[in-house]
This record gives C-alpha cells, sequence and structure tokens, in this order.
C-alpha cells in the first residue's frame, strides 16, 4: 500500500543456486619396495584417493521488487516493477517490468516464486514469476475496483486485495484470490477506503485499515477503524476504533498484536488481537502511512513518516512494543512511503519518492546504508530470497513483454 503523501496526500492519486565449484584433490601415489622371493625386487605402486570436498552452494541472491508510479507531471502514469539485486555486491536495479497503471502495493508468496502487483488505475492485479521475470496475465477486479493494499496469507494459497475506490467513489471490500488459479473470488465487505492489509501468522484472520476519504477526489470522512475478517468464514467481524486516516498496518510475528499508523494523526495504536483492546496511542514525528516488524526484532515496530509539518524530509521511527514508546527518528531521506524486511528481519528497505532510492536500514544498529537509486517514482517494496531457475513449483501461463 502506498498513497504519495506530502504533508496529508500523496501527490499523484489524483487527488531474487549456483553450485559452488568442486576442488578435486590430487591423488597421492605411495611407492613401496617390497622384497621379493627370488633375488628380484618388485615395486608395487599403491593409490590412495583422498576425500572429496564440496563447498555449501551459495545462498539465493536477495532482490527487491520496487513498483514505480511516475514523477512530476507523470505521477500516476507510471506502470513497471523494477527488481533491484540488493544481495552483497549486487548488480543493483534489473530490466523494468511492465505490469498496469499506478502499481500502488506489491506482495511475495511465501516460497518467493511469485509476486503480486496491485495495479490502482488499472483495477487489476499483475502476477510476476519471481524464478524467471516474467509477467503473467492481469487479474482484473472489475471497473469500479481501485486496489490498494494487498497481502498472501501464510500459506501462499490466496492473496487478498484491498478496494479503496477510485475519484468519486470510497471502496468497501477485500478480493481473496486464488494463487493456484489467479482467480479473483467474491467480495469481502469492509470498511471505508480499505488501504493497509495484514493476515495473522497462523491464517485465521485479516486486518485491515479503512482510511476512508483519503483520495483526492472522493468525499465523505476519513476512517477510523481496523475490521477484522475471519478468512475461514469469509465474514468481517466487527470494527475496532483507532486513529484517524489508517493506512499501514502490520502483525507481530507472535500473532499477538496488531499495529496501525493514523495518518492523520500523527500517531501509532496497538491492538491486542486476543481481547481487541486498543492502546493509548503514541505519538510519531511525521505522518506515519507504513510499518514493518523484523522477525530479528519482534518487539520492535519500524515506522515510516511521510512528509508532514513536523518531518520534512521524513524518517523511520522505531517503536517499543514492550513499552509502548518511540525511539530516535532514523532520517532516510525525502518523502518514505514504504518500508519492507529482509528475510533475516536485519535490514529494512524503505522507499523514499522524493529522492527515488531505497534504503537499507539496519535493524540492529539503526544505522543507515548507501542508498540505491531507483527512477520513475518508486512507491511500493517487497524483499525476497529469490529462487533458482528449474526449482519452482507453479505452472507458468504465457509472460506478456517487458516494458
Amino acid at each position: 500500500m502506498g498513497i504519495h503523501f506530502g504533508i496529508t496526500l500523496r501527490p499523484g492519486r489524483l487527488a531474487m543456486r549456483l553450485p559452488r565449484r568442486v576442488l578435486g584433490v590430487a591423488s597421492i601415489c605411495l611407492l613401496a619396495g617390497l622384497a621379493g622371493c627370488s633375488s628380484g625386487t618388485i615395486t608395487t605402486t599403491t593409490t590412495r584417493r583422498l576425500p572429496t570436498t564440496t563447498l555449501p552452494p551459495l545462498p539465493p541472491p536477495l532482490y527487491a521488487y520496487v513498483t514505480t508510479v511516475g514523477t512530476g507531471a507523470s505521477i500516476g502514469l507510471g506502470h513497471t516493477v523494477v527488481p533491484v539485486n540488493i544481495s552483497p555486491f549486487g548488480s543493483g536495479p534489473q530490466a523494468p517490468l511492465g505490469v498496469g497503471t499506478y502499481p500502488d502495493a506489491i506482495a511475495i508468496t511465501p516460497n518467493g516464486e511469485r509476486a503480486y502487483v496491485a495495479n490502482y488505475t488499472s483495477n487489476s492485479v499483475t502476477p510476476i514469476d519471481i524464478v524467471t521475470d516474467r509477467v503473467l496475465p492481469a487479474i482484473p477486479l472489475g471497473p469500479s475496483a481501485g486496489p490498494a493494499g494487498i497481502a498472501v496469507a501464510p500459506d501462499g494459497k490466496m492473496v487478498y486485495v484491498t478496494d479503496a475506490g477510485a475519484i468519486g467513489t470510497i471502496g468497501h471490500a477485500i478480493t481473496p484470490i486464488v494463487v493456484a488459479t489467479d482467480r479473483p473470488l467474491r467480495r469481502i465487505r469492509v470498511g471505508p477506503g480499505p488501504q493497509g492489509i495484514a493476515i495473522t501468522p497462523n491464517g485465521l484472520r485479516a486486518y485491515v485499515a479503512d482510511a476512508g476519504a483519503i483520495v483526492s477526489g472522493q468525499t465523505g470522512p476519513f476512517g477510523s477503524t481496523v475490521t477484522p475478517v475471519d478468512l475461514t468464514t469469509g465474514k468481517a467481524l466487527p470494527p475496532i476504533t483507532v486513529g484517524n486516516a489508517p493506512t499501514g498496518i502490520a502483525i507481530t510475528p507472535d500473532g499477538s498484536t496488531a499495529v496501525v499508523t493514523n495518518l492523520n494523526s500523527g500517531s501509532v495504536s496497538t491492538i491486542d488481537l486476543a481481547d481487541g483492546r486498543v492502546g493509548a496511542p503514541i505519538a510519531v514525528r511525521g505522518a506515519p502511512i507504513a510499518v514493518a516488524i523484523s522477525a530479528a526484532l519482534p518487539t520492535i515496530a519500524f515506522v515510516v513518516d511521510a512528509i508532514s509539518k513536523q518531518a520534512l524530509d521524513g524518517n523511520v521511527m522505531p517503536i517499543n512494543l514492550a513499552t509502548d514508546t518511540a525511539g530516535r527518528p532514523i532520517a532516510v531521506g525525502k518523502n518514505p512511503q514504504a518500508i519492507a524486511m529482509s528475510p533475516n528481519g536485519r535490514t529494512a528497505w524503505v522507499v523514499c519518492f522524493d529522492n527515488e532510492t531505497i534504503v537499507p536500514v539496519n535493524t540492529l544498529t539503526r544505522r543507515v546504508g548507501t542508498p540505491i537509486r531507483v527512477g520513475g517514482g518508486p512507491s511500493a517494496i517487497a524483499v525476497t530470497a529469490r529462487p533458482a531457475a528449474g526449482t519452482g513449483t507453479t505452472k507458468t501461463p504465457p509472460a506478456k513483454k517487458k516494458t
């Protein structure tokens, strides 16, 4: 999910095995003189073969998949995803992949084989075969849809897309998509203007941030709720009241707590998922738009603050979930919009829209690494260890051409 905000609203809504080489070990020949039965001497050669050693395979390369939505007068017209090799000594950005218009959010299946991109203006979701970087046929969601957030179930069998609505209309639903067939199912009604979505580790519930009418051209109030959805029955449960215009949401690895970014309240809310109780709002420095939680530090949430009157450049704010307190802001660049964790949870990758970069942040030391430039208006991001060709398990339909 992303909506490029300046102070409150984002400009533009109108509004990744190579086996190591086997080291051969030369055989050593030992010559031994043996006394024969006669006067002659017989010499025999004994060959002893030392064990052959094979180094372990290299780890799979790490890739970030970054959506681009356009810049300047072309904001909202972007239609690509850029694979970026972020491995140590990686090759950086690769050739962009053509998807739908205004790719607003991206999620990757747990096995790292597929990415799913929510195309806000095209009203569709585009699957990408990550093993081969092939763009697969788009999944239409209907003319009135405005896909803004996306999440994959922990078992990798389903994808869920939020419908924020379009100019003049507000969405009220999430759409389930079957990964095996890329077929959308019947929509599930939630609160108004749903943006971010997160799924519990057991896959039983989704939690949807109901932001309300935050898209320019929509009428109505900002939202202030999170809607739980029972994924076994496909029914929404009573909404939970949080701050104003909730956009981003993440769930702790143990499934106990949801963390919600309240864009227009300048705060973060925590929800106890056992009983639905909401903690006191945690003030942050800026307009909180996105959040991620590291597996390496499960009690720390990393919140992205977009531009606001309090934070003109934006930052990442660590939130201690044990004490419900905000730490020192981490400066990353201008107008950050989205965040994703590396598989080991030790690096958070932040998209800075105005700088056109993705920025690594060490989650343990809180130090910022060297930015990688991704042009074209980077918006959303997902990170994965990229499987090697030939290891995929999903069937791949004919691909679309790269653009």
